[in-house]
């Protein structure tokens, strides 16, 4: 039984997944299982997994159909023999002393969770690294129950810079296991949010270290239309909202202000995300009026946080359902965007590492 099991959720990665492999197999710290899940590729992933298996017996390979990361993950917790585990994401890669780093720092100090800082990652011949500068990685600290529920948790009501996904952390299994109900209302978005939210409630001792030891890399995106991206956005809202109800009560107008304010700007995403669709302008026109019929987006406009912080004009185009103007909002923010991601598409294409 390894101490750690480091499950990395696989599909379409191609030559990048050798870096990330390659940097956990060279950690500092020996004592862990990799279990790399392809969630069925259509390229060359699962053959790189099968080359590094059989030089590696630390190695496992799952080959399942592709049902996506929160399937993946489950499915590598399931196999995994540890009392701890770490998620690598395919495309991105490590420090070689992460794992020995974290597992410590679990171990000194009797820690659910444990969080690192990390860079992101540009470009491939000369990789440009930026560091998280957030004030949670001032520090090397421990947040005990009520700290986590103050000062960690909000962060996800407020879109403050404390991470959210699920890679440079390590977690104890039975976190894990005992979490996770939130990801049954979620299809694609947020689920490293909601995911984390749950364990970070249950949790008891959560320490966070000044140390930068994961690489994410930035780059490759897609335009590709995401069907359940409002339904993901609805559902997270109503997931937060009855965290709040149940948690938050003394501080409950000021973590709806954060939540509501999150999907009204969420919301512009929506408009600009049904114009990387093939719908032709009824299509999406017909997609705008159902969304402005929501009954938890029409509540956000009448928040007071909400009130404070969008122009008039964006709240009242919502509110009286003026389709032409929310249309050509969304028309203009994919305009703005494409020159942007054109540019980071060839930056992440110059080579591959």
């Amino acid at each position: 039984m390894s101490k750690i099991s480091v499950i990395v959720p696989i599909y379409n990665a191609g030559n990048k997944l050798n870096k990330c492999i390659k940097s956990i197999l060279n950690q500092t710290f020996k004592d862990f299982e990799l279990i790399l899940v392809n969630d069925g590729s259509t390229d060359n992933s699962l053959l790189i997994c099968d080359k590094y298996k059989k030089t590696d017996e630390r190695i496992i390979v799952i080959d399942k159909k592709n049902e996506g990361s929160i399937e993946a993950r489950k499915r590598g917790i399931e196999v995994s023999n540890s009392s701890y585990i770490m998620f690598v994401d395919a495309d991105d890669w490590v420090d070689k002393r992460m794992i020995e780093t974290l597992y410590s720092e679990s171990m000194d100090s009797c820690i659910d969770i444990t969080v690192c800082n990390m860079y992101k990652a540009f470009g491939n011949l000369l990789v440009v690294k930026k560091k998280n500068n957030s004030k949670y990685f001032n520090k090397v600290k421990i947040y005990e129950k009520e700290e986590i529920k103050k000062e960690l948790i909000v962060a996800y009501f407020h879109g403050h810079p404390f991470p959210s996904s699920l890679c440079a952390k390590l977690y104890k299994k039975e976190l894990l296991q005992s979490s996770g109900n939130y990801l049954e209302r979620i299809t694609f978005l947020g689920d490293d949010l909601f995911y984390n939210l749950e364990m970070f409630m249950k949790a008891n001792r959560v320490k966070v270290i000044d140390k930068s030891l994961y690489y994410y890399r930035v780059g490759g995106f897609t335009s590709k239309y995401m069907p359940h991206l409002f339904n993901d956005m609805v559902n997270g809202y109503r997931i937060q909202k009855e965290v709040i109800d149940e948690y938050y009560l003394d501080t409950q107008q000021k973590e709806y202000d954060g939540i509501s304010i999150m999907l009204l700007n969420t919301f512009k995403t929506c408009l600009y995300n049904l114009f990387n669709s093939k719908f032709d302008k009824s299509e999406i026109e017909n997609l705008i009026e159902r969304y402005t019929s929501n009954e938890e987006l029409i509540e956000c406009l009448y928040n007071e946080g909400s009130i404070k912080y969008f122009p008039v004009e964006y709240l009242n185009a919502i509110r009286n359902k003026d389709i032409d103007h929310l249309y050509e909002l969304g028309k203009a923010m994919y305009k703005k965007k494409r020159p942007k991601m054109a540019l980071m598409n060839i930056v992440s294409k110059v080579s591959l590492i």
